[in-house]
């Protein structure tokens, strides 16, 4: 089959624990060229590269797999103080071992008298 990149992010707004695929990424070139992809991707971004203003601590958790979190400072109107924004992110390697389409659903019968 054929090889990605997938990214999850969590960006914890009260505490929520909740992963949502961003991006799959595909790869050509097999596992190996989607390990170096993912690794890019993690000290990166999507588009290859890294806002200035963005902090970033990259983790290698398991051969095939990255967590991220970026960090931004945020300056609202009403706080003298800047505030930092958090986000995690989660990128793996993965295989595609099944790619099948949804079923189209039935027509609807019109009964006539």
């Amino acid at each position: 089959m054929s090889w990605y990149v997938l990214v999850e992010a969590n960006e914890s707004y009260g505490g929520d624990n909740t992963w949502d695929l961003v991006a799959k990424v595909p790869v050509e070139g097999g596992q190996a060229a989607a390990i170096a992809r993912a690794e890019e991707i993690s000290r990166t971004s999507l588009s290859g590269s890294l806002p200035e203003e963005e902090g970033r601590l990259v983790f290698r958790t398991s051969p095939t797999s990255w967590l991220v979190e970026k960090s931004r400072l945020v300056r609202h109107e009403r706080s003298a103080e800047p505030t930092e924004h958090t986000q995690h992110l989660r990128i793996s390697v993965a295989e595609l071992v099944l790619a099948r389409e949804p079923a189209v659903p039935p027509k609807k019968r019109l009964f006539h008298r």
